[in-house]
């Protein structure tokens, strides 16, 4: 168990150590007048497997690190579990890494809904000033900032057969995936320093917990908030041994546990919808009816594929000794298969022609693990060479919920992603799947394919794929949008960040998205953090 803080009492409280609540403790304590308060529901991130890239196949969905949220039965009565990070570092320490940041279209589109100052500038200023980036700085890059940025490498042969494939589809290859908003593929960008994972801990935290000023807890969960009519002062939170305490905020108190606690934090509080609230036997507080509402999150589909003529990945990783021989290779040289995430190449393209921007996202590495050990649950990785394709349409217009279902950490949350329920997110599916095919169809990469397997060419009408997509469909692990930001009265924040309908509480995370960045979450939500930062510090002074 961590030894209590000495005091209960702090300027600011930051509830959740994840992607934001990290860069917002190290900058809210760069100011000495400052006493910031860090409370995360896990453990600490000390593990060496954290520092290894590949290291999260072991740590997604471990429960010592993460937690699974459950969502309500598919049409076919499955049931799917959306892990997030449950350690310090939060989802950045069991992540696959990809550092696609978006483009200006989507970050623009926020402010013309009436949110004034968020925009692709500003989102854009915070990225160079957080990024050190093996390219060195740019007009779009940072040079000197705390994230390590490095390209997956070495070439892979697999992975260039592809590039050219999307080449000879007017795809063109691009070093930096950030470096521009057109249509482009390239080898992942990563947050990662000499082959070694770079969480928002070890590039926030780390450095900041020397300061006096700044106490961090771990195995503490936050229950509820403490309000004193509208003004939250405080937040109620169990401890690891059951035990209650109750930490004191003279200034605010920073929501900042992502898209999943921090909707159900402000509901087992008070502040959310009166009629959902009231089912859970929660008193209403503060009326805020789009609280876990405006659930979003991609869903695409998984393409494998069994190749020959080319090796790939799979002899590096299909059985123990080999997988050992590869970890003792990075051991030594800190690059190759090991030395970054899940995948190794990353494409943005139109499946649509007729969009005006891309609208398509894909990864790729040159791994298949089409068959699941039935003792473990654990993927296999195939003995013969094979590729994964993963393929999400970029904006789903699909909109879920999440909320309590009873007043206590142990009530089970109601989770209804409604995955491709508009019509356009059934239209964008099918044409992501038959471009995705045109494309590894296209040489020189179709001379390597023998077959796919997943989904399987019986998988070809419209209907078909759509019921693929929505009962066995990949999730892209980007749920945002619960706790979003708008100019209307209902809209759970406004552009401060400020929970409406209350004093001295921010939301600062993804939950806040309106919409899906042209991108991954990672690095926005640590750019949201950033700018609130400024925020913050500027009303303080």
């Amino acid at each position: 168990m961590p030894r209590p803080p000495k005091s209960t009492s702090f300027d600011y409280i930051i509830v959740g150590a994840g992607a934001a609540g990290c860069l917002l403790a190290n900058r809210l304590t760069e100011d000495p007048r400052n006493t910031v308060l860090l409370i995360e529901a896990g453990g600490g991130d000390a593990n060496l497997i954290h520092l290894v890239p590949k290291g999260f196949y072991f740590t997604l969905t471990n429960p010592k690190y993460s937690k699974t949220f459950a969502t309500v039965q598919f049409p076919d009565g499955h049931v799917e579990h959306l892990p997030r990070g449950r350690v310090i570092g939060g989802s950045t320490t069991i992540n696959g890494m990809v550092w696609n940041r978006g483009w200006a279209n989507s970050y623009d589109a926020w402010e013309k809904a009436g949110n004034a100052g968020w925009n692709w500038q500003r989102f854009l200023d915070a990225f160079r000033k957080m990024e050190r980036h093996e390219l060195g700085p740019s007009a779009t890059r940072g040079g000197a900032g705390a994230v390590d940025i490095e390209i997956a490498g070495p070439r892979e042969a697999t992975c260039d057969a592809l590039i050219a494939s999307f080449a000879q589809s007017g795809v063109p290859f691009e070093e930096d995936m950030n470096g521009s908003g057109g249509e482009r593929t390239s080898y992942v960008a990563s947050n990662t320093r000499k082959g070694t994972r770079m969480s928002a801990a070890r590039a926030y935290l780390r450095p900041a917990r020397r300061r006096k000023n700044l106490t961090v807890v771990t195995h503490t969960e936050a229950e509820r908030l403490v309000l004193d009519g509208t003004r939250v002062t405080g937040v109620s939170c169990r401890r690891k041994d059951s035990s209650l305490v109750t930490y004191t905020a003279r200034r605010e108190v920073l929501v900042t546990g992502g898209a999943f606690d921090s909707p159900l934090l402000l509901e087992r509080s008070g502040i959310g919808n009166p009629e959902i609230l009231a089912k859970a036997g929660v008193k209403c507080r503060v009326t805020s009816p789009k609280v876990g509402e405006n659930f979003k999150e991609h869903r695409g589909i998984l393409l494998q594929y069994r190749l020959a003529g080319v090796k790939g990945y799979n002899t590096e990783a299909s059985s123990t000794p080999r997988y050992l021989w590869s970890g003792f290779k990075y051991l030594l040289t800190r690059r190759g298969m090991v030395a970054h995430g899940g995948y190794a190449l990353s494409a943005i393209y139109k499946s649509d022609p007729a969009s005006e921007y891309p609208d398509t996202q894909c990864f790729f590495t040159p791994i298949s693990t089409s068959d699941v050990n039935p003792m473990t649950g654990r993927m296999v990785v195939d003995k013969f060479p094979g590729a994964k394709y993963v393929a999400l349409p970029m904006y789903p217009t699909s909109q879920g919920s999440l909320h309590i279902t009873g007043p206590g950490l142990d009530s089970v949350p109601r989770l209804e992603p409604n995955f491709l329920s508009t019509e356009e997110d059934r239209r964008m599916l099918v044409k992501t799947l038959r471009k995705a095919r045109e494309i590894t169809a296209t040489a020189p990469f179709a001379k390597y394919v023998v077959e796919e397997l997943q989904p399987g060419p019986q998988i070809a009408e419209d209907d078909e794929i759509i019921q693929y997509g929505i009962n066995h469909g990949n999730a892209g692990a980007h749920g945002l949008g619960t706790c979003a930001m708008g100019p209307d009265e209902d809209d759970v924040v406004d552009a401060s960040l400020r929970v409406r309908g209350t004093q001295g509480l921010r939301v600062i995370d993804a939950s806040v998205f309106r919409d899906q960045p042209s991108g991954n979450n990672n690095a926005p939500t640590m750019a949201l953090a950033w700018i609130a930062a400024d925020i913050i510090l500027a009303e303080r002074r």
